[in-house]
């Protein structure tokens, strides 16, 4: 946009400039700025902006020969070394995806009586709870209404297998990857107890101090990235697990209510089923 703009303004033709010295021989600001005598041709190459020009037939016309034109260029990719844990984290979710016949239902959650709930906690006890303590606490007693979630599947029986424990593992972002720490019997604990937990396997896991019980295991997981800014998403298994629940950023819409427009906050939450354990009809008794 900016060339686009800086062209008409100097009334340039920019076909007259091409190939540029940008990327690939495209056009930039400061092609338009040395044929207009705004700047010139030594200010441009102290800055970097102009790069050796190549010709019309010299540019990159595959996307490999763009990639060796950019290494040519000075553009360098390096490779990291991958951890344990991310590598285990990869051939996990490949599995899961690739063996995995994966179902989704989605519904739109109107999050006021959430926000009356935690202003109620915090006016009575002092404890601040956050919306993902509150899907917790909720997935817990959805998983105890619709037990059909609360299991996985077994590749030795080649079955279902129920899990008698309610235990819901939730993702937490740590610099070597995703690691979900588990909250027993989430479906016995109150909402603060849920919160304290939460919050005290977050710090562990960032601290690398959990122990094995802490993560592995649990009858199914909980994703948030609501605090990005993400207003859905689906969420791959985590084997064996049959279900999955991805949690969306909480935002203003403006609804009907008795035919007149209102405005409310609500967030997408999106379940992930292996089909072979649960199927449609059950997901969405559990997401109501």
């Amino acid at each position: 946009p900016s060339v686009r703009r800086l062209c008409e303004e100097h009334g340039v033709d920019p076909e007259t400039l091409v190939p540029g010295s940008g990327p690939g021989g495209h056009l930039i600001a400061a092609d338009v700025l040395r044929r207009v005598g705004a700047v010139d041709a030594a200010t441009l190459e102290k800055l970097g902006l102009r790069p050796p020009a190549i010709a019309r037939d010299e540019r990159p016309k595959t996307l490999l020969e763009d990639y060796e034109y950019g290494l040519a260029r000075g553009q360098r990719a390096e490779d990291a070394a991958t951890t344990k844990m991310r590598r285990t984290i990869a051939s996990r979710l490949t599995e899961s995806k690739t063996r995995t016949p994966h179902a989704y239902a989605s519904a739109d959650v109107d999050l006021s009586e959430v926000a009356a709930l935690r202003r109620r906690v915090m006016d009575a006890s002092g404890v601040k709870v956050s919306v993902n303590d509150c899907v917790m606490y909720a997935v817990g007693r959805a998983l105890r209404e619709v037990p059909e979630l609360n299991a996985g599947w077994d590749d030795a029986t080649g079955g279902r297998r129920a899990y008698e424990s309610v235990d819901v593992c939730v993702a937490v972002a740590t610099d070597d990857g995703l690691i979900t720490p588990i909250v027993t019997r989430a479906d016995e604990k109150t909402l603060t107890e849920i919160g304290a937990d939460v919050k005290g396997l977050a710090k562990k896991a960032r601290e690398g101090a959990l122990k094995p019980h802490e993560f592995m295991g649990g009858s199914f997981s909980v994703s948030n990235l609501g605090m990005f800014g993400v207003d859905a998403f689906s969420a791959i298994l985590n084997p064996p697990q049959g279900a999955i629940l991805a949690i969306g950023a909480g935002k203003d819409r403006v609804v009907l209510v008795e035919g007149q427009p209102s405005t409310v906050q609500t967030m997408t939450a999106t379940v992930s089923v292996d089909r072979r354990v649960v199927d449609e009809a059950d997901a969405a008794r559990w997401l109501d």
